[in-house]
């Protein structure tokens, strides 16, 4: 799995990078606390809905569409209820439960990744996962 770095409003983050869809799959599943952070990177905004089956440790998913914060949602461990309202996302980060409040992370807030650059980005896409933007 890739790895990168991505900003919300005023801070940095480490981040795995989740864009095959069996990435994407298995999300953050069997993840000890503290889990890393996680971005779901899509090919478009689509109305994405996740869930927390085998995932033991508690998140916070922070739904985003053309660059911006748009949902912030607590995942409970292990739970199968769906997490997410019908909004278009095309990125979406789990990170450990609490650190959306504890880094001031509000709706609205600009989001995006800092590496790989979007060049480095659509390449690592067209070459490791097949397909083009």
């Amino acid at each position: 799995m890739e790895s990168g770095y991505i900003f919300i409003y005023n801070n940095i983050f480490p981040t795995l990078l989740a864009i095959s869809e069996q990435e994407q799959s298995k999300g953050l599943m069997n993840e000890a606390w503290p889990p890393p952070i996680m971005s779901f990177i899509f090919k478009s905004a689509k109305i994405n809905h996740f869930w927390m089956r085998s995932t033991p440790s508690p998140l916070d998913i922070v739904f985003c569409n053309a660059g911006k914060v748009s949902q912030i949602c607590y995942g409970e461990p292990n739970s199968t209820t769906m997490i997410g309202d019908n909004i278009p996302s095309d990125l979406i980060i789990e990170m450990p439960h609490g650190t959306a409040l504890a880094s001031n992370i509000q709706l609205g807030h600009n989001v995006g990744l800092i590496k790989p650059e979007p060049t480095e980005l659509k390449k690592i896409i067209a070459e490791k996962y097949r397909f083009n933007f």
